[in-house]
């Protein structure tokens, strides 16, 4: 009871901070109620502070450099010893970001391409083919996103719908970000990068979060997290949040007519029963709605679980379960899909002397996409089952101990569409030093057909016979991970990939359809990615990245319609980023992050987007258990254009939040 009523002193001593909150808020009575709920939670709950903000661990570069991944490999691996071109937004570096939705998040990765056609829409991937962008969606196919585990892929028109991607950002723990093929290790469509979005557990969320953001594009966004334990090996956690955003405008000063609201709520539950085992239970729900030239509803719901048990010191398995459903109605599309996904995942590692790290797994999914359109737009058939069957080995083996490995691999895959899709890789690193890592690799993989290609009929465009084959890739790549001095690292990735079977827009020698998808593109495509952290100061870390890209599309018929090479990739030659991160006396903090992308070409009735820099800041003040951040983006010019014919604006918000 003592505890309960520090809490109530707590409200009253603070009650003008959250009156600050509610009045800046259009709906700020959320707040009140927010922190009228906290009194009533039982005492244990409120015994479980959570480390205070000014108290998280500030890294180093070489515990940077040391961060364990496992997206590469699937089995934990040090972030500098690591065969691929790999970045680690930490939770840190979004903390101290403008960042307010996960892919703003994003664009901290610099071999990430992020451009945001609209209020609520964004296109993803790396390495280009960052496909033209259809109402509520692009058509960024070649690029596999997991959060904790969970693809979030979709089969309808192949890719990520971002809109829906709204974690709260406080709870991630880090972002693995990798740019090139990883289908040896996680399947088809991880063709040109996949993105693997890792959550605190419930046991490193114990406590209260609360947190207020209003401003002029986002009107407001309200989150709250609460975490405690019921036993010393039982931990949880529950979140809510919810958005209201403003819409931008058309290049031509008319209102976009894009704004969105969104509520997401989830939950987390941690059990430790003994050192061997470990149990998670997690899922979320969300509904929401957008406009685009007619209103587009959204909900949605999942539910994930997952097992490790440590069978000795060389061997450990893993299972995990989810399920996932989704709606979406597109009312101006014709066109209503209901998703729902089951999938199952079995993975063990075995270490076999001092030699060879054996990975194998298999895995099944089922997908059931039923959708609800009319002329001019049909799926035929309307509703499809998918069966996925996959299997995989790989062989991590220590030709000289802590200094030369060699990783080979194959993933071998079953899809309804085109049956066995074989997709081997192999894997070279040479630590020539600590911290000095030359690496190398060859993989081939694929993405398979969606139903976009295979079920869509319209009166212009249809895939005669549903056939379509999947698109191919045989890349090869090159890199070196070093650290030259104390307070500076250095990654450098090269690579060169040649694509088949690429999906192009034909003309249709069987009339009356005008065009036809079909596999009549190849290209070639050669880039580098350069990325650095560096300690200016010990109050002062600078981080950034640079790359180059370039393509070439071949038509392999005389029947590819001129711009297919365009609908499949509208990606910038050069782009540039960086993120400053600086501690200023009395509990002030200032963070900067930039970006320069180049321009992309006209595509259709999408104009020439010009090439544009901008600035985001955050400047705020951050003690105990408080932070109020002012916030602004997109500082350096007064809107600008990323993905199509609206228009990005400045934007400026102030967030209040509380952790105890």
């Amino acid at each position: 009871m003592k505890r309960r009523a520090s809490i109530y002193r707590w409200i009253i001593n603070n009650f003008w901070e959250i009156e600050i909150a509610t009045s800046i808020l259009k709906k700020g009575a959320r707040i009140v109620v927010l922190f009228l709920l906290l009194s009533l939670l039982p005492d244990k709950m409120m015994s479980q502070n959570e480390t205070s903000p000014s108290a998280l661990k500030k890294l180093t570069v070489e515990e940077l450099m040391n961060i364990e991944v496992t997206i590469v490999s699937k089995t934990p691996e040090k972030l500098t010893e690591v065969a691929s071109a790999i970045q680690v937004i930490t939770g840190e570096d979004i903390r101290r970001s403008s960042s307010t939705r996960l892919p703003e998040a994003l664009r901290l990765a610099s071999n990430l391409q992020v451009a945001q056609p609209n209020a609520h829409d964004w296109s993803i991937t790396a390495r280009g083919f960052n496909g033209a962008h259809l109402s509520n969606y692009s058509l960024a196919n070649k690029f596999l996103v997991m959060i904790d585990g969970r693809s979030v892929y979709e089969p309808l028109l192949g890719g990520v719908f971002w809109d829906i991607q709204n974690v709260l950002l406080e709870d991630v723990d880090k972002i693995e970000v990798v740019s090139g093929p990883g289908g040896t290790q996680w399947g088809a469509n991880a063709v040109n990068g996949i993105i693997n979005i890792k959550s605190k557990s419930a046991k490193e969320t114990q406590g209260i979060y609360a947190s207020a953001l209003a401003g002029s594009l986002i009107q407001d966004h309200i989150a709250a997290r609460i975490g405690s334990q019921i036993d010393s090996v039982f931990y949880f956690r529950v979140y809510a949040q919810r958005w209201d955003h403003n819409e931008t405008n058309l290049l031509n000063g008319k209102p976009a007519r894009d704004s969105w609201a969104m509520n997401q709520a989830g939950f987390r539950t941690d059990y430790y029963p003994s050192s061997d085992n470990s149990f998670t239970l997690q899922g979320d729900l969300f509904n929401g709605n957008e406009n685009d030239t007619n209103a587009i509803a959204v909900n949605g719901v999942n539910l994930l679980a997952r097992w490790n048990h440590v069978c000795s010191n060389l061997s450990e398995i893993s299972l995990q379960v989810y399920y996932d459903h989704t709606f979406r109605d597109y009312p101006g599309s014709f066109v209503r899909d209901i998703l729902n996904t089951f999938d199952i995942d079995f993975q063990h590692n075995i270490k076999a002397g001092k030699v060879h790290h054996f990975v194998w797994g298999a895995g099944y999914r089922l997908i059931d996409d039923n959708t609800k359109s009319q002329p001019p737009r049909v799926f035929d058939p309307e509703r499809r089952q998918f069966n996925l069957y996959n299997t995989f080995v790989q062989d991590q083996i220590s030709i000289i101990p802590n200094y030369l490995s060699l990783t080979l691999g194959t993933k071998l895959l079953h899809n309804d569409y085109t049956h066995f899709e074989f997709q081997p890789s192999v894997r070279l690193a040479w630590n020539i030093k600590p911290d000095y890592t030359l690496w190398a690799a060859v993989s081939h993989v694929v993405r398979t057909p969606g139903r976009y290609e295979t079920d869509e009929i319209t009166p212009s465009l249809t895939t005669p016979g549903g056939k379509f084959d999947s698109e191919k890739l045989l890349a090869y790549e090159l890199g070196y991970r070093f650290r030259p001095l104390n307070k500076l690292s250095v990654s450098l990735a090269t690579y060169y990939n040649f694509y088949t079977d690429l999906r192009s827009i034909d003309l249709n020698p069987n009339p009356p359809t005008k065009y036809i998808f079909a596999n009549h593109q190849k290209a070639e495509s050669w880039g580098v990615e350069l990325s650095g952290n560096i300690f200016l100061l010990n109050s002062w870390r600078l981080k950034g990245g640079y790359t180059y890209l370039n393509k070439k599309f071949s038509a392999t018929s005389p029947n590819v319609v001129k711009g297919s090479d365009l609908f499949e990739g509208l990606d910038p030659q050069h782009q540039f980023s960086f993120q400053s991160i600086v501690d200023l006396p009395y509990h002030f903090q200032w963070d900067v992050t930039g970006r320069y992308i180049d321009i992309l070409p006209q595509l259709g009735s999408v104009p020439f987007v010009p090439s544009y820099f901008t600035i985001d800041m955050r400047f705020a003040w951050e003690y105990e258990h408080y932070i109020i951040s002012l916030i602004g983006q997109n500082l350096a010019q007064d809107g600008h254009a990323e993905f199509s014919s609206q228009e990005i604006p400045r934007s400026v918000y102030l967030k209040i939040a509380v952790r105890f």
